[in-house]
């Protein structure tokens, strides 16, 4: 991944499996964040960009598309964004806050049967962030929580894998700042033990 040397802004993101609370946490800390005066900025992968419209649109919805098609997409997406916008943001304002970032990839791509080395390699230009959170959560709390959801990835048996691909991450990743934490805590908890940790490196 690339590091910045000349970028202003802190980089958070928040990843997890599906309905473990992590959007509901970044948007959490970027009105928080914002409310204390802080200029941020937020966004979430897929990204509103073409490519990242096509994958909520339609790849996330088929079982047409090719593991490596849909990671390659991904890939494109993120890379975009970053040209787009994200280079920018990280120049200009106090904080970055991300739902999903190539952590994702690692995690759902490897899931669906592609090396973990080649996702990794298609992904090296994304930028690497300061902090991680991912939020873990039971697969039993999982099935309590999801919904109704036409993305192919929302099914237990998968969902099984992707948690224990995160749980994996620290150690795969062992330079990165990555923090698992209970997902099943009350938000306001959670909430409070991740903007201590954020304003503290402010």
């Amino acid at each position: 991944m690339l590091e910045l040397n000349d970028k202003k802004a802190l980089y958070v993101v928040f990843e997890g499996m599906d309905a473990s609370g992590k959007s509901t946490q970044a948007r959490m800390l970027a009105d928080f964040l914002s409310s204390q005066g802080f200029s941020v900025f937020f966004f979430a992968e897929p990204t509103g960009g073409v490519v990242g419209r096509f994958l909520k649109e339609r790849m996330l919805k088929s079982k047409n598309y090719a593991p490596e098609t849909i990671a390659l997409c991904f890939a494109a997406d993120r890379v975009i964004f970053r040209d787009e916008k994200l280079m920018e943001a990280l120049k200009t304002h106090d904080v970055v806050v991300a739902d999903r970032s190539y952590y994702s990839s690692l995690v759902y791509q490897t899931v669906m049967g592609l090396d973990y080395h080649w996702v990794k390699e298609i992904n090296r230009f994304a930028i690497k962030p300061d902090i991680a959170f991912v939020l873990d959560i039971p697969l039993e709390e999982y099935v309590r929580r999801k919904g109704t959801t036409e993305i192919i990835f929302e099914n237990e048996a998968f969902q099984k894998k992707v948690r224990d691909m995160y749980l994996k991450l620290p150690e795969l990743l062992p330079h990165d700042n990555i923090i698992i934490l209970d997902g099943t805590r009350p938000k306001e908890n959670l909430h409070e033990e991740i903007r201590k940790k954020i304003v503290a490196l402010i």
